[in-house]
């Protein structure tokens, strides 16, 4: 059964802040679509910008992406949770 796209923030024993798909799995090409981004580099670069993420890895030839925030920059993390699940409410994005 499809269900609304819903992110959840945690921080890792790494003092790491996380922000993922843990209902349904779906990876980084789902958040990306909720903010109109179809481009593995153009998301990289959108999430370095606005949400002053930190990149741990990308492999384009398995569509891999892995991000976080640095454990005093919770502000970026939890915002970019809040807007990627307001604007898949808003536009009804199933997964």
């Amino acid at each position: 059964m499809a269900t609304v796209l819903k992110v959840d923030e945690w921080k890792a024993a790494s003092d790491r802040w996380f922000v993922a798909d843990v209902h349904t799995w779906t990876g980084w090409r789902e958040m990306a679509e909720v903010f109109g981004i179809d481009d593995l580099d153009n998301f990289i670069n959108y999430l370095q910008k606005k949400y002053n993420a930190e990149i741990d890895g990308y492999f384009k030839h398995n569509d891999f992406l892995m991000f976080h925030w640095k454990r005093d920059d919770y502000k970026h993390a939890h915002q970019f949770k809040l807007d990627v699940n307001r604007i898949a409410r808003k536009k009804n994005y199933l997964v």
